[in-house]
């Protein structure tokens, strides 16, 4: 068993952290009160606390046995415990209000939207497990067309795959409209680089449709999901398509042959990610940022705009610029790939070192709150700003704070960006909250405000498109060749 906890739908908090600070609030107000009427108040302060100390109790056991602060989950009963029609349809109903209230549903039709969950009510089926509720509603949230709002499984049904759930046995990855396996199985003669045609029966190319119509992402374009289907096929599949024990496959072998050969799902904790959490999986021991320094050009390698705890942002920069203009370093080659965003101070103070006057960020469109922390502060340029040739290499993660940079850097012109189309452009919506459905414990991470950067002429529906297009193929991946940065060193004439 375990705790599952409520999110607040106040702040993005869950309701414990919620009521204790609710507590200490009060609490300091109390405590004040004591101070400015001691003589009024004394004989009487220890009575008050007393009072104010069984009342907080009450309160609190009162609101957790009404489950305002969660529920208790059995994990060895998640993945086969069903729940009754009228339950699912509690959780869909609490899904819908949600989003259509908060969500402000830059990318999505409205009327469009509201049509699809009135048809889903209906498809809706007594004594549903969990997945099967799942794969039912998802699309629903994928249509949102908002790379931030993301349904995903309840704690328990996580935990409870930890050590239990077998996966598709070898790792896939995704190029262009084809499967391909990354691994050699010795049992089965296949090898890393045959091209998967089907699964149990599913052609690939329907196997892929239904993965890109549950991931994910901002507007119309499909590189974010073509990305997390390179990256993390397995987990995908199986929440997805296919759990099964066993799957027949046919593929392509290396002499351009059919065959068809049996495998056996196995357990694998490293594709055990919830459609949330796989975009920090890379990045779960740090190493959000790292830079080399070469004789004729410096790299900068930017994983994800997150603070690691050895060293700041900010004194990482101030350090790596201050270097290149010692060392009369003129080539720089940014690396933003697998860059899922988060922080926008970060890429502003990056970018703070690209640009050579004040430049607005952010509109000024934003909430009071948003303005007085500062987002739509222009961009200062930094003391040791680079002036030299510059290339920025970008790919399908790169949606939220990363695509918001590389829009930035295309309109103002600041280099030549390489690699492939980012799954975001300039304008997003983030400020994110998150839900605890009531009875299936699924959980509903969404957006809740619009952050556009002030440019003009860019694409709003799709991501960016670089100067330069360089895709990598299966022979490069096998080979552990890195095309994109092969062709930046080319450019600046290095290679």
């Amino acid at each position: 068993m375990i705790f599952s906890v409520n999110q607040s739908s106040l702040l993005p908090i869950n309701t414990i952290i919620l009521f204790a600070v609710i507590f200490v609030f009060f609490s300091l107000i109390l405590l004040f009160s004591f101070i400015t009427l001691r003589r009024k108040l004394q004989g009487k302060r220890i009575k008050i606390l007393s009072v104010w100390t069984v009342g907080w109790l009450l309160a609190a056991l009162l609101l957790f046995n009404t489950g305002f602060f969660g529920s208790y989950i059995d994990v060895e009963a998640a993945k086969s415990k069903t729940y009754s029609r009228e339950e699912l349809v509690q959780d869909l109903k609490q899904i819908e209000t949600t989003i259509m209230d908060e969500n402000p549903l830059f990318f999505a039709d409205r009327e469009i939207l509201k049509s699809d969950f009135i048809k889903t009510y209906d498809l809706i089926e007594d004594k549903m497990t969990e997945l099967e509720f799942y794969r039912l509603i998802n699309p629903l949230v994928t249509n949102v067309n908002c790379g931030h709002t993301n349904l995903y499984i309840s704690e328990a049904l996580e935990n409870n795959r930890e050590e239990k759930a077998k996966f598709f046995p070898l790792k896939v990855t995704l190029l262009n409209d084809e499967l391909f396996v990354l691994e050699d199985d010795q049992e089965s003669g296949i090898k890393a680089g045959n091209r998967i045609k089907s699964i149990n029966g599913l052609s690939s190319k329907k196997i892929i449709e239904k993965l890109i119509e549950n991931i994910s992402g901002d507007g119309d374009g499909e590189a974010k999901q073509r990305y997390i289907l390179s990256k993390y096929f397995n987990s995908r599949f199986y929440d997805f398509v296919d759990n099964s024990d066993e799957f027949r496959v046919e593929y392509l072998n290396q002499d351009g042959n059919n065959k068809t050969t049996n495998l056996s799902a196995e357990q694998n904790s490293n594709y055990n990610l919830n459609s949330w959490s796989l975009h920090f999986a890379d990045y779960r021991d740090g190493n959000y940022y790292d830079q080399e320094i070469f004789n004729d050009y410096a790299l900068l390698e930017v994983n994800v705009f997150m603070q690691e705890k050895e060293e700041k942002f900010d004194s990482f920069l101030e350090g790596f610029f201050l270097n290149l203009k010692e060392k009369e370093i003129s080539n720089l080659i940014i690396d933003l790939r697998g860059n899922f965003g988060a922080n926008p101070f970060m890429s502003k103070t990056l970018l703070s070192y690209l640009v050579n006057k004040e430049t607005d960020y952010f509109t000024d469109d934003l909430p009071f709150l948003q303005r007085l922390l500062g987002f739509t502060d222009p961009i200062k340029a930094a003391e040791n700003n680079f002036e030299g040739e510059l290339i920025l290499i970008t790919d399908g993660a790169n949606f939220s704070t990363a695509a918001h940079f590389c829009s930035f850097f295309k309109y103002h012109k600041l280099g030549t960006i390489l690699g492939s189309e980012t799954g975001g452009s300039y304008v997003c919506s983030d400020s994110s909250k998150d839900i605890v459905l009531n009875n299936t414990r699924m959980r509903l991470h969404y957006s809740t405000l619009v952050y556009e950067l002030v440019v003009e002429g860019l694409p709003k529906n799709k991501g960016i498109e670089p100067h330069i297009t360089v895709k990598e193929d299966i022979n490069t991946i096998l080979n552990r060749r890195d095309p994109q940065l092969e062709r930046s060193l080319e450019l600046l004439g290095i290679m």
